[in-house]
């Protein structure tokens, strides 16, 4: 027996793209479809959607017709919600609703960006990897933006990606070639309108937010004028280096952003966060010592400071 599984907007909006309805046309057509399917894991969807994630790395599967992405219904657990909707070549092929091949490698910023639907799955990693807003529509937003900047389309993965994951072919950006930031692996499946969808989310940063903050430490360097401040933030015995190297080792942790109501710095990419201090540091990508601090700062604000970003957040409520 078929669970319940509720259409979401977001469902029904992708498959109105696909199929050509309004959204309350396609919420019908989704509707009408869910008794003859079936829940199926990843691995049992038709071949070239194999692997596609969903929050519960579940899908209802209507053969040679669509899948559903579920999660768990919060209102009740028995059943799901559908997250988004992939109508199925071959149906749209057989419906008449197919549309011309777009060639991936042809187009590239914002003109390839619109054709390719950024999978829930890809989001959250962006969320995870990149920094990106914790709230999925902004962070969904914000990603689409970044990568119209210089997307483009690669036959082969950047030798510094880890994945070994199955792509039709690359999506890279923040960068030239050799020195992007991202990769995403891309299929040429994608839904909603749109040819393309990218699966996930890599970003050349990782290996760095996964050292230990004694490895983490040996990664920075540190110019004469930061020395100079933290010295004066953090006296003591012992070369400011060795100082410093210990306070990082001790509790340093790389953030994307700057602790709570401290703004960020102009040309800084990454922050290392200590107890006391944090440090704005750039990053030069293909050093073996990435990391150069930019500055020293006191982690806790001042009262003065304090009441200033307290004031920009009701100021700020207020307006909108």
């Amino acid at each position: 027996m078929t669970p319940r599984v509720g259409i979401t907007d977001t469902a029904a909006a992708q498959a109105a793209r696909d199929l050509g309805y309004t959204p309350a046309q396609a919420r019908a057509f989704l509707e009408k479809q869910v008794p003859s399917g079936r829940v199926v894991a990843s691995d049992q969807l038709p071949s070239p959607y194999k692997g596609r994630r969903s929050q519960t790395d579940r899908f209802l599967l209507i053969d040679h017709v669509l899948a559903l992405p579920l999660a768990l219904d919060r209102r009740d657990p028995s059943g799901f919600s559908a997250t988004g909707c992939l109508v199925f070549k071959e149906y749209l092929r057989a419906t008449g609703r197919a549309r011309a091949r777009v060639d991936p490698y042809t187009v590239s910023g914002a003109k390839l960006m619109e054709q390719v639907r950024l999978s829930e799955h890809a989001v959250q990693r962006y969320q995870e990897r990149a920094g990106g807003h914790p709230d999925p529509k902004i962070a969904r937003d914000q990603m689409r933006r970044q990568l119209s900047l210089d997307a483009r389309a690669a036959r082969q993965r950047p030798r510094w990606t880890k994945s070994r994951r199955p792509a039709d072919f690359f999506l890279l950006a923040g960068g030239p070639q050799g020195q992007e930031d991202f990769c995403f692996p891309m299929s040429e499946h994608g839904g909603g309108g749109r040819p393309f969808e990218a699966l996930t989310c890599l970003h050349r940063s990782k290996p760095l937010f996964e050292l230990a903050s004694a490895d983490l430490a040996k990664r920075v360097t540190f110019p004469q004028d930061v020395l100079a401040a933290f010295d004066e933030l953090q006296p003591g015995e012992g070369s400011p280096v060795s100082r410093f190297r210990a306070a990082i080792s001790e509790s340093g942790t790389l953030c994307w952003h700057p602790p709570h109501g401290h703004p960020h710095h102009s040309q800084a990419r990454f922050y290392l966060v200590m107890s006391s201090i944090f440090v704005p540091v750039a990053w030069e990508k293909k050093s073996d010592v990435p990391l150069v601090a930019l500055d020293v700062r006191e982690t806790r604000l001042s009262i003065l400071k304090r009441m200033a970003a307290w004031l920009r957040r009701r100021f700020t409520l207020r307006i909108t």
